[in-house]
C-alpha cells in the first residue's frame, strides 16, 4: 500500500511539473506576442515617415520660420530674371511660403561664374552657418565650360559629394540637387548631360531629389534671350544675353522645384 501511494504522489508531481513546463512555454509565446505588437507599429511609422514628402516633413516642423539657402552660382543669383523678386529662388522661397504657412527667410550664397569646387567646398562652414531648413544645390553649369574631360567630370563628383556629404551629416536640412543649365543646343549642351549624370548618380546614392532642368531648356528656345535687354537689378552683369533663363525660364525653375518639394 505505502508503494501505491509512493507511486502516486511521484505522479502527481510530474504532472504538476510538465503544467509548470507548459504554462511557462504559454507565458513566453505570449511576451513575444506582446512584443512583436508593441514592435509592429513602430516599423510602420518608420516606413510611413520615409514616404513622406519634402514639403510635408517641412511642414511638421515645430517652429515657425523656415530658412531657405540657394547654393549655387548665377542662375542661384538670379541672371536674367525681370528682377530680383521674379528670379526662382525668391519665386520658390514665396511658394514655400504659401504651402507651408510658415515665414521663409531666404539666405544662400550664390556667385556669379562660380563652381562647386572653387565656391561650394570652401562655402559650406558659411552656408551651414546660416542654419538652413531647406537647400537647393546648383553648380555645374561652369563646372562643363571646359568640357566632360575625365579629370573634369571626377573632380565634380568628389566637390559635389563632399557637398552632399557634409551637408547631411552637419545639418537637418532638406537637400534638393538641381542639374546644369544651358541654352538648347548650346555650346556645352552635350558636356551639361555627362555632368548632369553625375548629378543623378549622387542623388541616388545619397537619397536626395534631383531637379532636372534639362526638361525645361533642352528643345525650348523661349526660354533664354532675347539679348540686349537691360534689367536694373543685374546691370552690373551687363544686358541679357542668350544663356541665362530670362523670366519665362525662371518660372519654369521655380515650378519644377515646387513638384520636387511635393513629390
Amino acid at each position: 500500500m505505502k508503494k501505491f501511494w509512493l507511486g502516486f504522489g511521484l505522479l502527481l508531481l510530474i504532472l504538476a511539473a510538465g503544467c509548470g513546463v507548459q504554462h511557462k512555454v504559454a507565458k513566453s509565446s505570449s511576451s513575444a506576442a506582446s512584443l512583436r505588437s508593441r514592435k509592429s507599429p513602430s516599423s510602420r511609422s518608420s516606413a510611413a515617415i520615409k514616404q513622406t514628402s519634402m514639403l510635408a516633413r517641412l511642414k511638421a516642423k515645430s517652429q515657425t520660420t523656415l530658412v531657405y539657402t540657394p547654393f549655387g552660382d548665377s542662375l542661384s543669383v538670379g541672371l536674367f530674371a525681370d528682377s530680383k523678386t521674379s528670379r526662382f529662388t525668391t519665386l520658390f522661397a514665396d511658394q514655400l511660403h504659401r504651402l507651408t504657412d510658415k515665414t521663409v527667410t531666404e539666405e544662400g550664397i550664390a556667385e556669379v561664374g562660380k563652381t562647386a569646387t572653387n565656391l561650394g567646398v570652401p562655402a559650406l562652414p558659411a552656408l551651414i552657418a546660416q542654419h538652413p531648413d531647406l537647400i537647393t544645390i546648383e553648380f555645374g553649369t561652369n563646372d562643363a565650360v571646359g568640357g566632360a574631360t575625365p579629370t573634369a567630370l571626377a573632380d565634380y563628383r568628389q566637390a559635389l559629394t563632399t557637398i552632399v556629404a557634409t551637408l547631411q551629416k552637419q545639418t537637418t536640412a532638406e537637400l534638393i540637387l538641381m542639374t546644369t543649365w544651358s541654352p538648347n543646343h548650346g555650346p556645352y549642351a552635350a558636356a551639361d548631360l555627362q555632368f548632369d549624370a553625375v548629378v543623378k548618380q549622387i542623388g541616388q546614392t545619397y537619397h536626395v531629389p534631383v531637379a532636372d532642368l534639362v526638361t525645361i531648356w533642352q528643345n525650348h528656345d523661349d526660354v533664354t534671350g532675347p539679348a540686349g535687354t537691360a534689367i536694373t537689378d543685374f546691370a552690373g552683369n551687363g544686358p541679357r544675353d542668350t544663356f541665362h533663363p530670362n523670366q519665362r525660364g525662371h518660372d519654369q525653375i521655380a515650378a519644377l522645384l515646387k513638384k520636387t518639394l511635393e513629390e
